[in-house]
């Protein structure tokens, strides 16, 4: 029974991953939420940035974190034309989808907030975030540049700083890595190395979305254990924030039916994603029961 559950796990985990990752390639979609609406955001933070020392060490954090950065490869990769393709044809319903996901992950978050007492301090670490995440939907989105495809000693540079930047916007709530890409003029490039296979232009963006990852994910889980309730509350904000960049407008007869049920589809799929994790995700004290980061512990 342990090992069917393991295995479970594990398949449950690249589909969280391939989530995160083709959120990260739709501008506006931040891959941080996904994770957070998946019910994996703590586990996979405490597992980057104490790799080799929490939840039972390198080789427990590998277990857990493979499956997942499996998934974001198939996610990025493999649904980029995918994912390009549904939003030519057919992107309301496309954001309907996402906007579902968005809102499935809200009761959760609610309902984890009120266990923390509340301090009315909270208030303005959700304000700010709730207001940045606003008027970054009302800014629209910045024009796409021309990709860079070959790479001398600058260019490396700049893409390697790309993936540090977007990397880190990935994996905070709310804030899309795609967006960030577009703001720096990187996000067409990032695109094109994917689509076209260029393996040097994407190597170096992995390496530096690798050290991004790991220092973005230090720094978030020192806030988490330092000052949970008001980096919880932050996170809300991000994360209620973002809706308004979603909403597409409701169309009429067929496709507003369509646009619904990709709504109803998401909220589903972010219930079923997250309903493991609703007594572990984004608790008050660090420790993680390996249990809880996919019935991993087999004693």
């Amino acid at each position: 029974m342990a090992d069917k559950n393991a295995r479970l796990a594990v398949v449950l985990n690249i589909v969280r991953g391939a989530l995160i990752g083709i959120a990260n390639t739709i501008p506006g979609v931040s891959g941080g939420t996904i994770a957070v609406v998946t019910g994996i955001y703590e586990d996979a933070l405490s597992s980057l940035s104490g790799f080799f020392r929490e939840n039972g060490g390198w080789k427990e954090n590998t277990r857990f974190l493979a499956p997942i950065i499996l998934g974001v490869a198939v996610g990025l990769i493999g649904f980029a034309h995918v994912i390009g393709h549904l939003l030519e044809v057919a992107p309301i319903p496309t954001s309907f989808f996402f906007l579902g996901l968005i809102l499935g992950s809200l009761p959760f978050l609610i309902k984890t907030a009120r266990r923390d007492t509340f301090r009315p301090i909270y208030l303005a670490p959700l304000v700010l975030t709730l207001g940045l995440m606003v008027y970054m939907s009302a800014a629209g989105t910045p024009p796409e540049s021309d990709p860079v495809r070959t790479l001398g000693v600058a260019s490396a540079g700049l893409v390697f700083l790309s993936g540090v930047i977007s990397s880190g916007a990935m994996i905070i709530p709310g804030i899309s890595g795609s967006f960030i890409l577009l703001m720096i003029g990187m996000y067409t490039t990032f695109i094109a190395g994917l689509r076209e296979g260029n393996l040097f232009v994407i190597g170096v963006f992995g390496l530096g979305s690798v050290a991004g990852l790991v220092f973005i994910a230090k720094l978030i889980s020192f806030f988490l254990r330092r000052f949970h309730g008001a980096t919880y509350y932050a996170i809300i904000g991000l994360v209620a924030g973002s809706i308004p960049g979603f909403w597409p407008g409701l169309p009429s007869g067929v496709a507003g039916v369509v646009s619904l049920a990709s709504l109803v589809l998401g909220f589903a799929l972010a219930y079923v994603l997250g309903a493991e994790k609703k007594t572990t995700q984004l608790s008050p004290t660090p420790t993680v029961d390996k249990r809880s980061r996919g019935g991993y512990d087999n004693s």
